[in-house]
């Protein structure tokens, strides 16, 4: 087996080990798994993402933050990225920062339904209702599915009445 090989199967058992503590809420664990990567491999995209989610799991917005700049760093122009720190940065700091971080992200990735989406539920929490209508229907046109979503989301919940008069995607 080339050293390739077997960096390749010790990243992936170490990712299944660790996603399998996050998956039983044992988060610390998890994180103590992925540690015990070789600096070769620690820094890899597919164990920063891993990574990331153990610690929005946890609900350690600040760690996550960082976690989630680092990936935009490494890879700027993936649109998820920005999505997840925005996600992270309306926890740790502010929903004011969050969005905007995804009014950039819109204005460079303007067909990516979830950024839609999620400023349409900042807009919500904000209480600009008609904006939010407006972003929202936007988010829906480039993704149907948003709209199921939309429905039982609790950022949403005063606007329940109008997305029940929106025709749902099966």
């Amino acid at each position: 087996m080339t050293p390739e090989n077997k960096d390749a199967l010790r990243l992936k058992k170490t990712l299944t080990y660790a996603n399998g503590y996050r998956e039983l809420g044992m988060f610390k664990a998890a994180l103590e798994e992925l540690s015990q990567l070789p600096e070769n491999l620690s820094d890899r995209l597919e164990g920063l993402q891993m990574r990331l989610a153990i610690l929005i799991d946890a609900k350690d917005w600040a760690s996550a933050t960082c976690t989630a700049k680092t990936l935009v760093l490494r890879e700027p122009n993936e649109p998820t990225h920005l999505v997840n720190l925005a996600f992270v940065t309306r926890r740790s700091q502010s929903l004011e920062e969050a969005k905007t971080i995804l009014a950039d992200a819109a204005q460079r990735f303007p067909k990516i339904g979830i950024i839609h989406y999620n400023l349409g539920c900042y807009a919500c929490q904000e209480q600009d209702l008609e904006s939010a209508k407006i972003i929202l229907a936007k988010a829906f046109s480039l993704d149907p599915s948003f709209l199921n979503t939309a429905k039982t989301d609790e950022d949403l919940i005063v606007l329940q009445f109008w997305l029940e008069t929106l025709k749902t995607v099966k």
